[in-house]
Parts: structure tokens; C-alpha cells; sequence
């Protein structure tokens, strides 16, 4: 005879998340829950049931709710879609009616679908991968709003010892096999991570937030480090959204290292973002993080009362006792599968994911950099004390030099202390400067490359050819500069045709020469007042291509 709490389950997924708001709809979560769960909840004997949106075969009609809740079915509304109050939606247009007895099973659930679960008087469990993703294994994150789930997870929440084993032998592995800081121990470096341009940690206030918008704060963190170091998102190709922050911040490097190895560095003072998942393996590396926003999926205040904290759980979360402690479930299937958990596949994430998101055995550690000698010139090839300043957009050597690849590539190049007298010289404003010359080649005569350095767009001049440039400039010989960071930005000003569809724009350096001078020389950079900004290039058809303001970025990305 059984007895049971919760009568049957449904899973669902933030199906506002579709087509019909303009966005890519993960369905591969849904299902993947729905299969992960079948067997327990199948052999204890309750009914299932998916919900989905109309574009992905369901019956809810996302396009009339939206318009119920007077939203525009765009990326922005979807964001407003996340807080609104969904309650008179049940039972319409395909939106079930959340009822007692009934336990929903969803995968990143907004605040909105939890209060209306909570509302019906059903019970929700929320899943995730938990974002300390540097563990041996991966393990799910769950909250709920149920007593009797919240107890059956916190008794097999992992030991949070855990976590802080594995970053200890993280940073072993890292100090064995590079650098035992970012670019040079000298400088104190701050990191800001990237994010995907949409995604429901991102959503505050019922807006999707971008860069641009947390400019201010992250200014005053910089001001306390040497270089703000970005580190994009490994699955967003586009940096439109980062712009604004190496255009408005001086002190702005970009790295492509390993985020652990990062986290090692001696001379990495804080991590910061506007909600990263990193944020919360910072600590276990003993890093300060600062997250830029209050997301709406973690605030208290757009969450149910009854709804718990996250939990670190194993993937035994499917397991039969789990499932039948949750639902309340009494029978003899559940009576002898107490040791059901622990007979789980230890790598059950991994295996159905098919994807390690967190540290792996092959990562490297961050790369010696060597610092630059002055008036000596520099080749950029395989070996050479140059190719340890390619932090960012570097797709391999050529026959002439380094290659770029995308949008935006950077060097950070490490300068010498200058000497006692010169030192001297300079704090008597003698006229000391460092002339810095860069000889490139772009590979089509249609590919544009700027040159900024903080915050500055550069003048080139052309020395043979079409393709060929030579950047020379001069910046202040101060005492206190302790590196050098050129941001070049790469775009095609051609137009579109069939047969240049394959070729994207790049180009290829080949030489650096830093050397202090006196007096002035016979080819230098206007002052700051005059030169060039970002919204000032040319041609700025190309440079809006690649490096978009914010409202321009906003309307690509939200719709």
C-alpha cells in the first residue's frame, strides 16, 4: 500500500525564455531533467508531465500571455516577463495551474514561475549545475519551497570542505606549471568576467543589465590596481558588450588564460563582474569578489517566503531515496533504497552533459612574460620573448608574425623600472618620453585596424604598401608606468560580397621597438585633447561594426 504527499510532477523550464520573445529556447534542459528523473519517479509510481511552449511542440501560447501581461514579445519583455506577476495567467492560453499536490521539477525557474507555483499551493524544486564547477566532479545546485524537500537536501548537501580541498590543490597544479603571477609580479591586477550577452543572472530589476551600466563602481575598483584585466566569456564570440569598459577605464588589459590559473595568481587582488558564476569560486581562492548587480534570481525580495537558499548536491539527487523522502512516498520500492545514492555514477553530470565546464588536467598555467629592454626591437614569432605579450585575439603565427583573430586583439608588455636618473629627470619634467613604434600588415587591403591606448585611438601611417602600416607614438616617460597595453581594434570597411565571405578581417604583426628619447621626435601622437576617440573613427561605419555603443549594443542583443 502506498502513501504519498505530492500526487504528480511536472517539469517545466522558463518557457518565456522562446522564439516568441526573440530568443534561443534550451530545451535540451527540460528534457534532460524529464529523463534524468523518470526511472525513480516511474517506479514509484507517479505521473509526469512536461509543459513547454508552443515553438517547442507545448501548448502554452507565450505570444498571448506576453500580451496579457501588456509585454512586448522582445528579449527586454522577457526580462520584465522574469518579476511580473503571473498569477492571473493560470489555466490560460496553456499555462497550467500550479494546484496542491502537484511537484514541478525546473531548471533555472524565474522569480516570477516560483511565485506562481508557490502561489497555487504546489511545491517547486529548482536545479542548476552549481557554479563551483573547479571539483573533480560536477554537482547540481537545488532550492525549493517545500519543508519536506528542503530537509531531504540538506542531508546530503555536500561538505563544503570540499570545495575548499580541490581550489587548494587547484593552485598547486597552477604553481607547478606557470607563472606564479598575471603579466608581472609588479603590477596589481584586478579581473572582471564576462558574461553571455542574455541570461537570467543578468536580469535585474526586471532589465537586462550590460556593462555600461556598472561603469562607475568598477572605475573605483581600478583605481586601486595597477590593470583592470577582462576575461570574456568562453561561449560569447562578441566583445560590443565589454567595449564601454576599456573605452572609459585607462588601466585595461584583456586575457584569454585559464579562469583558475587567473585565480592563482599572487598578484590578482580582486575578481569582479556584474553576476558571474565566478564570483563564487572567488573566495575559495581566497579572492575578493564584488558583484556589480543584484540579479532578481537571488534577491529575497522578488523570491517566495518559503523558498530556501541553494544547495550543493551530488548527482544522486535522482536517486530512489531522494525521490521518495521528497515526495513522501511509502512503499516497499523506497523501503530498502537507502543506499541508493551512493551507488550513483560519480561523473553522472559530466557524462550526460557531455561538457566539462570546470578545471581539467590539460589547462596550462599563465605564461612567463619577459620584460621588454629598451631600444631593442622585438620579432613576433614561435619562442620569442615577444609572443609573451599576446594576451588577447591571438590566432597563431604566420610566415611574418603573430596573427590576430576577431574583433579585438591587445598586448601587455611589462617596461623596466627607469633608472635613478632618469627617474630624477623625469620628476623635473625633463623632456623624457618613450617612443613606442609597431610595424604590422593587414591581409586585405579592405581591413581597417585601430590602435588605442588609454582610451585613445591612435594615429598609423602607411610606410609600403597598401597593406603595410607602422604605428609610432610617444606616451610619458613616468616613473610609475610599469607596463605598456595597446588594444587594436580589427574590422573589414568593404562591403559585404559572396567571395570574401570566408576571409575575416585580421592582420599580422611583426615588430615593437620601445625607446626612451629626448626632445621631441619626428612622428608623435597629438595630444589627448585632439586625438581620436571611439565614436569619433574612421570610417565609423566599420568601427560601429565592431565596437557598438551601448544603446546600438542594446538593440543588436535585447531586440
Amino acid at each position: 500500500m502506498k502513501t504519498r504527499r505530492l500526487h504528480h510532477v511536472v517539469f517545466a523550464d522558463d518557457f518565456f525564455r522562446s522564439a516568441a520573445n526573440g530568443l534561443t529556447y534550451h530545451v535540451a534542459n527540460r528534457r534532460f531533467l524529464r529523463a534524468f528523473f523518470d526511472t525513480a519517479l516511474g517506479r514509484l509510481g507517479l505521473p509526469v508531465q512536461e509543459v513547454a511552449p508552443l515553438s517547442d511542440g507545448g501548448r502554452i501560447d507565450v505570444a498571448r500571455l506576453m500580451a496579457r501581461l501588456d509585454l512586448p514579445c522582445t528579449p527586454a519583455g522577457w526580462a520584465r516577463a522574469c518579476i511580473a506577476d503571473l498569477a492571473p495567467l493560470a489555466g490560460r492560453d496553456g499555462m497550467p495551474a500550479f494546484d496542491p499536490g502537484c511537484l514541478v521539477i525546473g531548471w533555472g525557474l524565474t522569480p516570477a514561475l516560483q511565485h506562481c507555483i508557490d502561489r497555487g499551493g504546489a511545491s517547486y524544486l529548482d536545479i542548476e549545475i552549481d557554479p563551483r564547477r573547479f571539483t573533480e566532479h560536477l554537482h547540481f545546485c537545488a532550492r525549493t519551497n517545500d519543508p519536506a524537500i528542503e530537509a531531504a537536501l540538506r542531508a546530503r548537501r555536500v561538505d563544503e570542505e570540499l570545495f575548499w580541498n580541490h581550489a587548494s590543490v587547484i593552485k598547486g597544479y597552477f604553481a607547478r606549471r606557470g607563472a606564479a603571477s598575471l603579466f608581472d609580479p609588479r603590477l596589481r591586477v584586478g579581473l572582471f568576467f564576462g558574461q553571455s550577452l542574455v541570461d537570467l543572472s543578468l536580469v535585474g530589476g526586471g532589465r537586462t543589465m550590460h556593462p555600461a551600466s556598472v561603469i562607475a563602481p568598477l572605475r573605483e575598483l581600478a583605481r586601486g590596481v595597477d590593470l583592470l584585466v577582462i576575461k570574456p566569456h568562453p561561449y560569447e564570440p562578441a566583445l560590443h558588450d565589454l567595449a564601454p569598459i576599456a573605452r572609459a577605464i585607462p588601466n585595461v588589459a584583456w586575457t584569454q588564460e585559464n579562469t583558475y590559473a587567473l585565480l592563482s595568481a599572487n598578484n590578482v587582488h580582486f575578481a569582479s563582474a556584474l553576476s558571474s558564476s565566478v564570483l563564487a569560486e572567488a573566495r575559495y581562492f581566497r579572492k575578493p569578489a564584488h558583484a556589480l548587480i543584484h540579479a532578481d534570481r537571488n534577491a529575497r525580495s522578488q523570491l517566495p517566503a518559503a523558498c530556501s537558499g541553494w544547495m550543493p548536491i551530488g548527482a544522486g539527487l535522482g536517486a530512489m531515496d531522494f525521490m521518495a523522502e521528497a515526495c513522501g512516498v511509502i512503499s516497499p520500492l523506497s523501503a530498502n533504497a537507502a543506499a541508493s545514492a551512493s551507488a550513483w555514477p560519480a561523473a553522472a553530470i559530466e557524462q550526460a552533459f557531455a561538457l566539462r565546464w570546470g578545471f581539467d588536467d590539460k589547462s596550462q598555467g599563465l605564461r612567463d612574460v619577459a620584460e621588454l629592454r629598451l631600444d631593442r626591437p622585438y620579432m613576433f614569432h614561435p619562442g620569442s620573448p615577444a609572443a609573451g605579450w599576446l594576451s588577447h585575439g591571438w590566432a597563431g603565427f604566420d610566415g611574418e608574425g603573430a596573427r590576430s583573430e576577431g574583433e579585438l586583439a591587445s598586448l601587455v608588455i611589462p617596461l623596466p623600472a627607469l633608472a635613478p636618473s632618469q627617474s630624477l629627470a623625469v620628476s623635473h619634467q625633463s623632456p623624457h618620453r618613450i617612443e613606442v613604434r609597431v610595424d604590422y600588415r593587414s591581409n586585405a587591403k579592405a581591413t581597417s585596424v585601430h590602435a588605442m591606448f588609454d582610451g585613445v585611438v591612435l594615429p598609423a601611417r602607411r610606410v609600403t604598401g597598401a597593406r603595410r602600416r607602422s604605428l609610432v607614438f610617444d606616451i610619458e616617460a613616468a616613473a610609475a608606468r610599469k607596463c605598456l597595453v595597446l588594444q587594436f581594434v580589427v574590422a573589414d570597411t568593404g562591403r559585404s560580397l559572396p567571395r570574401r565571405a570566408l576571409a575575416r578581417p585580421s592582420f599580422t604583426i611583426k615588430r615593437l621597438q620601445v625607446s626612451l628619447r629626448m626632445g621631441r621626435g619626428v612622428v608623435s601622437a597629438p595630444p589627448k585633447a585632439t586625438s581620436m576617440r571611439w565614436a569619433e573613427m574612421h570610417p565609423l561605419r566599420a568601427a560601429a561594426r565592431v565596437f557598438r555603443a551601448v544603446v546600438d549594443s542594446a538593440r543588436g542583443v535585447m531586440g
